[in-house]
């Protein structure tokens, strides 16, 4: 938890963070014609095909797309690389974005795969936020998830520390994989 971070920082860190999670549920298609969609997707054609083929085709259209360090792993997730480049690029954050949007539109049921992914996150945070609240602090300071952060808990800076590393030493056993960041939050 830093609380000198910038809300540009705390940006970039949350699409990390968002890039590494939608990796973990992604994949591309070489067959232009007929992309993948996840079982249940609404509307387009097309017959619906499993999580696994989706991830596959987006990992296969990410590699077309020049980032061949995205990969997916044993354990059927995506893994893109920490600094989201591959060796050589000057611009390898704005080239994984423009990648993963141009595979997204091209393997549909990756986005779907994603969404689902990020409400499953952002419903693992808010049970994170309720825990902390039952456990001494308050809605101000532990105020709930917003999707933008994908699924991590921003925090207010003024919390006590000592009383937020009690209460988060209760919840985070419950919810282990919940993100905090602690940032000056939009207060309008």
């Amino acid at each position: 938890m830093e609380a000198g971070m910038t809300r540009s920082a705390v940006r970039l860190a949350a699409v990390a963070m968002a890039l590494g999670s939608a990796a973990a549920m992604t994949a591309c298609s070489s067959d232009k014609g007929s992309a993948p969609n996840v079982a249940g997707a609404s509307g387009g054609g097309g017959k619906a095909q499993d999580e696994g083929a989706v991830k596959q085709a987006w990992v296969q259209c990410m590699h077309e797309a020049g980032q061949t360090g995205v990969q997916l792993t044993r354990e059927g997730q995506v893994s893109v690389p920490a600094a989201g480049t591959d060796a050589g690029q000057s611009s390898g954050a704005e080239a994984l974005q423009r990648a993963m949007s141009a595979c997204d539109a091209k393997v549909p049921g990756m986005q779907q795969l994603n969404d689902r992914a990020v409400r499953a996150m952002v419903e693992e945070a808010r049970g994170l936020a309720v825990c902390l609240r039952k456990n001494g602090l308050t809605a101000e300071q532990v105020p709930d998830p917003d999707p933008k952060y994908s699924g991590n808990l921003a925090i207010s800076p003024d919390i006590d520390s000592a009383l937020f590393q009690k209460a988060f030493a209760i919840c985070s056993k419950d919810h282990p994989g919940v993100g905090v960041t602690s940032l000056g939050l939009d207060r309008k």
